[in-house]
């Protein structure tokens, strides 16, 4: 008989249902534009420590995994040593845990307790990054961006990573959806408008049967790599929508969650 799987309580917000099937989409970039069309929902969310070490979970199929990086980054609020370094080694483990042919970073994004503006906050609401209607538009722009032409047999793949720095996760962890419980057809148009942008991309409406999971305990060699778009074929995942939680009952003199995010193309040849 298998035991029961340790779970925590928390509040999500999801975009309105009364969104889906509707001709338009919502705006979202600001406070008062996400408290606008989403909502909290009540969820469990699993420890998916005990799977991984099960060898149960994979990108793949659920969309999400974790792995060991040790840095040699000294400084993550340094944005040159990060495009320096951290891009590289991303790029570099992104090829190891996937199997990719190629990798070339996008972007990367710090989140502490103390951000500029609400688009560098914890991100508080769940959502995927992009939207696979944009996949190859922003493969080709990221390519171009690396001086780099595309090849007809290259086929695209986007992931983020997400790790922190300082000291280990205490509050405030990323939590996400398996892929197994996610019909795609929760999944919804929403345009991004934070800093002056007018982005499509997606995020799902709340249903009973997502499975939300995260990793407790995080320290600072571990990454999460999430599946944001996925332009190959067969029965893979292509989202892993996500959100910060708040635990419940935490000690207020809990560290702050600090974390580095990045997005990454991921090139595989096709034969």
């Amino acid at each position: 008989m298998e035991s029961a799987e340790h779970t925590v309580p928390a509040k999500v917000r999801y975009i309105n249902a009364e969104w889906k099937g509707k001709d338009d989409s919502p705006r979202i970039g600001s406070r008062e534009s996400r408290r606008a069309n989403t909502s909290f929902q009540d969820v469990r969310v699993h420890d998916a420590r005990p799977r991984l070490e099960a060898g149960e979970l994979t990108l793949d199929k659920n969309g999400f995994t974790l792995t060991q990086h040790h840095s040699a980054v000294t400084d993550f609020r340094d944005d040159n040593e990060l495009e320096r370094v951290y891009h590289k080694e991303m790029e570099a483990l992104i090829c190891r845990v996937t199997g990719a042919d190629h990798c070339f970073a996008r972007s990367h994004l710090i989140r502490t307790e103390k951000p500029i503006d609400f688009n560098d906050g914890y991100a508080r609401f769940v959502h995927c990054d992009y939207n696979m209607k944009r996949l190859q538009e922003m493969s080709e722009t990221v390519l171009e961006t690396h001086g780099v032409e595309p090849q007809k047999n290259w086929i695209y793949v986007w992931y983020n990573t997400w790790q922190p720095f300082d000291h280990p996760v205490e509050n405030n962890p990323l939590a996400f959806i398996d892929w197994e419980s996610l019909p795609l057809d929760d999944v919804i148009d929403y345009y991004y408008t934070g800093r002056n942008n007018d982005s499509l991309v997606a995020a799902p409406v709340h249903s009973e049967t997502h499975k939300w999971c995260y990793f407790p305990d995080m320290t600072t060699n571990e990454v999460i790599v999430l599946k944001q778009m996925d332009g190959r074929t067969g029965d893979r995942s292509v989202y892993c929508p996500h959100t910060s939680f708040d635990f419940l009952e935490q000690d207020d003199d809990s560290l702050p969650r600090r974390s580095v995010e990045t997005r990454l193309l991921a090139v595989f040849e096709a034969n």
